[in-house]
């Protein structure tokens, strides 16, 4: 009996976790680059989109640059993914795309729902992204850390808590905390800093522009400690995309740390939005940009 009940507890568990990772139809992507970074890091990002369906799809992508609201006009490329289609964006950022040297940001894609009747799962696709540096000792290899597409309706908002553990900030290792946001609205995020005792060693809160994104370094010190982040302020629907980097020192390999979220640690009164699957709202308008798709589609391999 006990061995039974096991493996019931181990299928429900799985199947949560599958539940989460499921294709969709709109994804953020929390962090992206393509800039100068400390001790000779050189950071750019690599977004990958794979079409699964029989048919074209029409997606919609925007960049929405760091520490500004992004309400209005922001750059926007649209464009088809064929069908099966795996389309990689060498540093989307870059020359050949966004042409945005020395800029941050976070990546909102969604199937464009005005092209195309997005019932079910017909407009379901796959978004992943690497953000990654040139070696800074001058060798020719990259160390790079994946970004996986966030489903949209799946980020962080007032019904959980969003935990980033194993953070490590000295002399070795330093770690970069981000926040991404699908809010057409000003958000507060609280982070509690904890080490491994659980004592909370330092507590801020940051405020994310709409449609925005910040990143800022971790000014205490602290050896395989945790991040507590969760939405003190903002519109009932907030919903916003946490995440952690941290980096060695030395050549810049750097591992990213998704939020994993709870109820656990919130109060009753805290934990009431409903976080059934919901498209997000999307007013924003585009920039024009010379963003070529088909200049993408002829790369074979990164310039």
């Amino acid at each position: 009996m006990t061995r039974t009940m096991g493996v019931i507890v181990m299928i429900v568990a799985l199947a949560g976790i599958g539940e989460g990772r499921e294709l969709t139809s709109a994804y953020a992507i929390p962090a992206a680059a393509n800039t100068p970074g400390r001790n000779g890091t050189d950071w750019h990002t690599d977004l990958t989109l794979y079409n699964p369906q029989q048919h074209p799809l029409p997606v919609v992508l925007h960049f929405l640059p760091s520490g500004q609201s992004n309400t209005g006009q922001v750059p926007t490329v649209s464009f088809e993914i064929l069908p099966w289609e795996t389309l990689n964006l060498w540093d989307v950022l870059g020359p050949k795309g966004f042409n945005a040297r020395g800029k941050t940001g976070a990546l909102l894609v969604y199937a464009d729902d005005q092209r195309i009747s997005c019932t079910g799962t017909r407009c379901d696709f796959a978004a992943f992204s690497r953000t990654y540096t040139l070696d800074p000792k001058g060798g020719r290899g990259e160390f790079g850390q994946a970004f996986p597409g966030v489903a949209a309706h799946l980020g962080l908002d007032r019904s959980v808590i969003g935990y980033l553990p194993q953070l490590t900030h000295n002399a070795d290792f330093r770690t970069n905390l981000g926040v991404a946001s699908w809010t057409p609205a000003w958000v507060t995020v609280r982070v509690e800093l904890q080490d491994t005792k659980g004592t909370i060693i330092h507590r801020k809160d940051h405020l994310v522009p709409p449609f925005g994104h910040i990143q800022w370094s971790l000014d205490r010190t602290v050896v395989g400690g945790t991040a507590a982040v969760f939405i003190v302020e903002g519109p009932a629907d907030s919903m916003v995309y946490p995440y952690a980097s941290v980096v060695n020192n030395v050549y810049g390999d750097a591992v990213t740390v998704e939020g994993q979220y709870s109820t656990v640690g919130l109060s009753a009164q805290a934990a009431s939005t409903d976080r059934t699957p919901a498209a997000r709202a999307r007013p924003l308008t585009a920039l024009a940009t010379d963003f070529s798709i088909e200049a993408f589609r002829a790369l074979h391999v990164r310039d």
